[in-house]
Parts: C-alpha cells; sequence; structure tokens
C-alpha cells in the first residue's frame, strides 16, 4: 500500500502550497533530492550546467534560473525513506491540468495587499510561498483571501538555460 497523500481541495496539514480547484493530477515523479522536503513544497526541473536533468526538485534551488515549475510535492521526503538518498526515487506530485490551474498559499514574510492581485512573483528560496517585492519568475497571485491567504496560478515562466 502506498503513502497517504493529502486529497484534492482538501488542505493538508502544512502552510505551504496545496491546489485549490480540479485542474491538478496526482503523478509520480522522479525526484533528485536527497534532502528533507515538506509536503506543499513548490517542485521545478532541475538545471544542472546548464542542461536540463529530467528530474525534479524544489523549486527555490531551481527557480532563480528561471527553471519550470512542475507541481506540489503531495508526500514529503524524510530521511527515514527507504529511498531517501536515491536519485530518481518516485514521489507523489501534484501537477497541474491547465495554465489556469490555482493553489493556496501562505504568506511567509513580508506583507502582500489585495492590489498586488496579478502581480507575478518569484517563488521563495524556501519553495514554501511566495516572495513578496519580487518579479516574474514563479507564480502569478490571482485571488486575495486575507493578508495571510492567497491563491495563485503557476503559469510562468519557460525554462531559461544558458
Amino acid at each position: 500500500m502506498g503513502k497517504a497523500v493529502t486529497g484534492l481541495n482538501k488542505p493538508n496539514e502544512t502552510n505551504n502550497f496545496y491546489p485549490a480547484d480540479d485542474k491538478w493530477d496526482l503523478v509520480e515523479m522522479p525526484v533528485i533530492v536527497s534532502t528533507v522536503i515538506e509536503e506543499g513544497s513548490a517542485m521545478s526541473i532541475e538545471i544542472s550546467s546548464n542542461n536540463v536533468t529530467w528530474y525534479i526538485t524544489k523549486s527555490g534551488v531551481e527557480n532563480a534560473a528561471g527553471s519550470d515549475f512542475v507541481g506540489i510535492l503531495a508526500e514529503p521526503i524524510i530521511a527515514t525513506d527507504d529511498d531517501y538518498a536515491t536519485a530518481g526515487k518516485l514521489k507523489w506530485v501534484w501537477i497541474p491540468r491547465s495554465i489556469y490551474a490555482e493553489a493556496f498559499f501562505t504568506v511567509g514574510a513580508g506583507t502582500f495587499t489585495a492590489v498586488d492581485v496579478f502581480k507575478a512573483v518569484e517563488i521563495h528560496s524556501d519553495s514554501y510561498w511566495l516572495a513578496v517585492d519580487t518579479i516574474w519568475k514563479g507564480a502569478r497571485i490571482s485571488w486575495y483571501i486575507s493578508s495571510t491567504r492567497w491563491r495563485c496560478i503557476f503559469n510562468l515562466p519557460t525554462t531559461e538555460t544558458a
């Protein structure tokens, strides 16, 4: 039996990203990291020496290089996993079916206000939320809920390699 994952439209136990509508598919994806990653982390294509490896990793690691958002990690990666240090280990990831798929997120640092709706910002370096006062690369804020809760779409960017 596989590990339990958070169901669609059901809040997970983290304050990180999670799907906000039915435009997401749950898929097993190959992950390259050998580090603990929380459920709800934004995941992107790994870029190594200007090459795409076809593995995914935390978005905050790759987002500065402009790598594409792939999905939201639907299960935690923990040091006690049997496959913890295995390159290409398969983990469950929520993959958007549409460029309009929305995700919830929590503001982790700084302040977004209602005027930030439609602003495009970077995924924070820890991959758990969006970075305040940044531009482009990452996600577009789509809906104001409260000063700490928002919705976004990940229709940005396209992969940029040298």
